[in-house]
């Protein structure tokens, strides 16, 4: 792997951290504010570091991973269990199962997605 393959693989894993906290905020239902009150951290700087754009620091990232409640393993195995699926299913079905997990309304749109599967 030569210098421009590893910052590609490097920016695109820092994308998918900052993409994992996104995630785990909104479906623990903290919003930019709260998760920064707990972190200790600016809401401005949530905000930039969810948009990306700013690089998140380690003692950033263990500040926001405090405020989100979650340790490095809980943080890390989950990742890694949504790298596995995500390699397994189609790019639209991944961001339609994200966007359910965190809707108010999750409970009934899985109980829809599973009657719809059992019709014949």
């Amino acid at each position: 792997m030569n210098e421009e393959d590893v910052k590609k693989f490097a920016k695109n894993e820092a994308d998918r951290i900052i993409n994992h906290i996104v995630y785990l905020r909104k479906k623990k239902g903290i919003t930019q504010e709260n998760l920064a009150e707990r972190a200790a951290i600016s809401r401005s700087t949530v905000g930039q570091i969810e948009k990306g754009a700013v690089k998140i620091s380690l003692v950033t990232f263990t500040a926001i991973l405090k405020g989100l409640d979650v340790s490095y393993s809980e943080f890390f195995d989950e990742f890694e269990q949504e790298k596995r699926v995500v390699e397994e299913t189609s790019p639209e079905l991944v961001d339609l199962i994200k966007e359910i997990d965190i809707h108010p309304n999750r409970d009934e749109y899985i109980k829809i997605i599973q009657s719809l599967l059992f019709i014949k």
